[in-house]
């Protein structure tokens, strides 16, 4: 279980996961992730530092929005992002999963200076 704190950035769309005593999970996230979808931020952070685990239900639905940004052109970038869902991630292609970076600062690095990676492209 867990709740979805909000937050809009310059250049992102922050989201704090953390746990709940309530059910719900997917609706939470589903909600926030469609609400930040709408905005015309070029990424969308999550937050995991206060989580331990998510549901297969969460994992799936985190790479069908990191798709559908992808194709947009903008980035789903997970941070502090713990070992087992970070095992579910790694075995795809980069089209199909959301960035994965160690802290917010390293996301935030990423927004603002994405060719960093690649300076020859």
């Amino acid at each position: 279980m867990l709740d979805v704190y909000r937050e809009q950035l310059p250049n992102a769309y922050l989201l704090v996961l953390s746990p709940s005593n309530g059910s719900g999970q997917e609706r939470q996230l589903i909600r926030a992730l469609h609400r930040a979808s709408r905005t015309d931020k070029p990424a969308i952070l999550l937050d995991f530092s206060l989580v331990d685990m998510l549901s297969d239900e969460a994992i799936d639905l985190l790479l069908a929005y990191a798709f559908v940004l992808h194709a947009q052109g903008r980035r789903l970038i997970l941070c502090y992002v713990p070992p087992p869902v970070r095992h579910r991630f790694l075995h795809l292609d980069a089209a199909s999963r959301p960035l994965l970076v160690p802290s917010l600062l390293d996301a935030m690095a990423e927004i603002n200076f994405p060719a960093r990676h690649n300076p020859a492209g």
